[in-house]
């Protein structure tokens, strides 16, 4: 009687920690920044500080607390046959110098590539931009790749900034490396 006991409990044991197993490794969810490197020196925000660090530069203006800036999201979640990307990144616009925090999506589908890359395109909204890359006037993506292991995602921009400290427009090459911060999609 006791081994039969002993014996449902271990099956029992079983079955609970099979249960609590991680689902399987995905590149959809939601990414927090870790950083965001300009590849020159510049006043973001227009409070005086110089640095390659845009993330510490808006951190202390309180810009990007508890925001989610980058969103992969699973063929199922619209109800489509493509995955989607929803990023959200400072820039400027010509117009008015200040920093701005927008989502971008407007039928923007993600591919992941052999080689871990992430491949943006069209799906049906061509919008006013000639390039998949192009998700505003101020900014295009280089790159955007995906460390499945490490649960990153690093997305490289060529960006218009202004500099507050010079008063001038600059050409800027960021990088943004973004961490999962939970399952999404």
């Amino acid at each position: 009687m006791i081994k039969k006991i002993l014996s449902f409990v271990l099956i029992g044991l079983l079955f609970i920690s099979c249960a609590e197993k991680e689902d399987p490794e995905t590149i959809f969810g939601e990414y927090l920044p870790q950083s965001i490197i300009v590849d020159q020196a510049l006043d973001l925000t227009g409070d005086g500080n110089v640095s390659e660090n845009l993330l510490a530069q808006l951190e202390s203006k309180g810009e990007y607390s508890g925001l989610t800036f980058l969103n992969l999201y699973s063929p199922e979640y619209f109800n489509v046959n493509f995955s989607q990307v929803i990023l959200r990144l400072p820039h400027h616009f010509e117009f008015e110098n200040k920093v701005y925090l927008e989502f971008y999506q407007n039928g923007r589908r993600v591919d992941k590539e052999s080689n871990g890359t992430l491949t943006l395109t069209w799906n049906t909204y061509p919008y006013q931009f000639e390039f998949p890359e192009q998700i505003h006037e101020e900014i295009v993506i280089e790159t955007l790749k995906t460390n499945l292991g490490n649960n990153y995602v690093e997305l490289v921009t060529s960006q218009r900034l202004f500099d507050h400290s010079t008063n001038e427009w600059v050409e800027a090459k960021v990088t943004y490396t973004f961490r999962k911060d939970g399952p999404c999609c």
